[in-house]
């Protein structure tokens, strides 16, 4: 970088101190971010799972709601424990989790409208199986 701009950054207060990341802060980020992923893979494992499309869709409320929240805030733990409390990413990371649940919330409640509409038996099987007889 040229040392000019360096200075005048350095002046204009924008410089920002970067510190290696501790062992405890490593093992927090890595907890948050494993749990977060956790939440996503066991999510994806019941989606595929599920019998029927609108399963499906309830199947994405974990991973929306609780492993892309984590994985966001292991981001922001990260970047507080290397460089310092920004409140910008503060923002940031709370007007992403708002946005996500917001999102989903309304992404389901369409998609199960759209479901619904449709009148499409969504009790018969993905797999173009046939439906168990109904037992009287």
């Amino acid at each position: 970088m040229n040392p000019s701009l360096t200075l005048l950054a350095a002046e204009a207060g924008q410089m920002r101190d970067y510190h290696d990341l501790t062992w405890w802060g490593a093992v927090v980020v890595g907890v948050l971010a494993l749990a977060g992923a956790l939440f996503i893979l066991v999510s994806a494992v019941a989606m595929y799972l599920a019998p029927d499309a609108l399963s499906q869709v309830n199947m994405l409320g974990p991973a929306m709601s609780m492993g892309l929240p984590l994985l966001i805030i292991s981001h922001l733990t990260y970047s507080w424990m290397t460089g310092g409390f920004a409140l910008g990413e503060l923002l940031e990371a709370a007007g992403a989790i708002g946005a996500l649940l917001v999102v989903q919330a309304v992404g389901s409640y369409v998609v199960g409208r759209a479901l619904h509409a449709t009148h499409w038996d969504h009790t018969v099987p993905l797999s173009g199986g046939e439906r168990e007889p109904e037992k009287d």
